[in-house]
């Protein structure tokens, strides 16, 4: 089923199609309530997008276009990746832990600032470099096309996936928040450039990166026992600017994109920009009408299963060619609907990659499994972790980069890629830049 058909039947059954989600926003209210409770929370567009994905599928079920057994796997896949989301519980602060950890700061700001120069360093100039060789993706039909042909751009873009995050976290780290200072103008200057690079990347949701890591600073703050009292009402008295600001930057996005696209002659593709972002959440489950109906999703082979959720790991120490590789799923629906030459595709959710390569029992199994792990590095792995920078850090990179692991497993494992391979090669770098700045200090 491609967009126009799926589009038509909404059309002939629009009071069924928004009866469907008025019950799907109650029901994903009910179920993560407790466990997300923040717009800046980085797993909330994720249920946000699930909202819409159950609304579409049920709908394909009701009109008759998909059979009771894919249904019945994507039920039991959804029910099986939220049990598995709620396996660990949240664990309250105790007071121990809040004394033990309320002096954690001290003696490490300059390692902090140096932390923070560096790695926004090596950020905007990965990002220059893309930009001068690859072109600004913000302008591209396709922002996918800036890493497609490889020649070293793939690396960069791993570097700048993972320095992003640690920059902001040190900025946190750095900052002080009561009164703008003018001796701190170099700090709010760099990160003015780092967001200034989030809307020139050309995604409609990148530069909720700098928000998703303010809020992970708070919520490591308040488990870790730190100071966060006057970052947590910060952010409580700007919600609703943040809010109307995002919604502002990323009609922009797409009216720049849609521009793009025009010039490009793709007019079908260009709309207004607010009707565009309501679609796109309704595009959020199109991997669904482009596999299930008609058994679509057989046509792809089958028993690559391994290869195709850790190709990444496999491509990048040349275990396999890349283009050995599995194409993405997405890629594939995409073009066996709407054949075109754009990178662009559909997200691999959980459901319709288990189904895929697991078969109906597997996909059940792999869907919690995917839930345990975000369950885990949500509720326990700050506690494994210290309140020091790395530790921040590496949280705050596995909340973001992980809660799209129900959204494209295959992407969430290159994220994780980044941070086991990318990112120790430039924590060394940090660590020698600090000896050598303490040896020119005590010459």
């Amino acid at each position: 089923m491609n967009n126009y058909e799926f589009f038509g039947d909404i059309l002939n059954n629009i009071n069924l199609f928004f009866g469907i989600l008025l019950f799907s926003f109650i029901l994903h209210y009910l179920l993560f309530r407790n466990q997300v409770k923040s717009f800046l929370d980085p797993y909330f567009i994720s249920v946000f997008s699930s909202v819409f994905c159950f609304t579409d599928v049920f709908f394909m079920y009701f009109v008759n276009k998909i059979s009771f057994y894919i249904f019945a796997s994507y039920v039991l896949t959804q029910i099986s990746f939220i049990l598995g989301f709620y396996t660990f519980k949240k664990r309250k602060v105790s007071l121990v832990d809040v004394n033990k950890n309320l002096d954690s700061k001290k003696n490490v700001s300059s390692n902090n600032l140096i932390a923070f120069y560096f790695f926004s360093f090596i950020y905007l100039t990965s990002q220059c470099i893309i930009y001068a060789t690859k072109g600004i993706p913000l302008f591209m039909v396709s922002r996918l096309e800036t890493f497609s042909d490889g020649g070293g751009s793939g690396v960069l873009g791993r570097i700048t996936e993972v320095s992003s995050i640690f920059s902001l976290y040190a900025f946190f780290l750095v900052i002080k928040i009561d009164k703008i200072r003018p001796s701190e103008f170099l700090k709010y200057f760099v990160i003015g450039l780092i967001f200034l690079t989030f809307m020139l990347s050309g995604s409609k949701s990148s530069f909720l990166t700098f928000f998703y890591v303010f809020w992970c600073y708070i919520v490591f703050s308040q488990i870790k026992g730190g100071n966060y009292q006057a970052y947590l009402s910060l952010l409580k008295n700007n919600i609703r600017n943040i809010v109307v600001v995002s919604i502002t930057l990323a009609c922009v996005v797409i009216y720049i994109q849609s521009k793009s696209k025009q010039e490009e002659g793709d007019i079908s593709e260009a709309m207004n920009p607010i009707v565009e972002m309501a679609f796109r959440f309704v595009y959020s489950g199109d991997i669904y009408w482009f596999s299930y109906p008609n058994n679509v999703y057989q046509s792809i082979p089958s028993d690559r299963g391994i290869t195709a959720l850790f190709g990444d790991v496999f491509g990048l120490f040349r275990i396999y060619d890349w283009a050995e590789m599995p194409q993405a799923i997405g890629l594939t629906m995409k073009r066996y609907h709407h054949p075109s030459d754009i990178i662009t595709g559909s997200n691999a959710r959980h459901n319709v990659f288990g189904l895929i390569y697991y078969g109906f029992i597997g996909s059940v199994f792999f869907s919690y499994t995917l839930g345990l792990v975000l369950s885990f590095i949500r509720n326990k792995l700050p506690h494994y972790l210290k309140y020091t920078f790395f530790g921040g850090g590496i949280f705050t990179y596995l909340i973001i980069k992980t809660a799209g692991l129900d959204t494209d497993p295959p992407l969430a494992i290159t994220y994780l890629d980044n941070l086991f391979f990318v990112f120790p090669v430039m924590f060394f770098g940090y660590l020698v830049l600090i000896e050598l700045m303490k040896f020119k200090y005590n010459e």
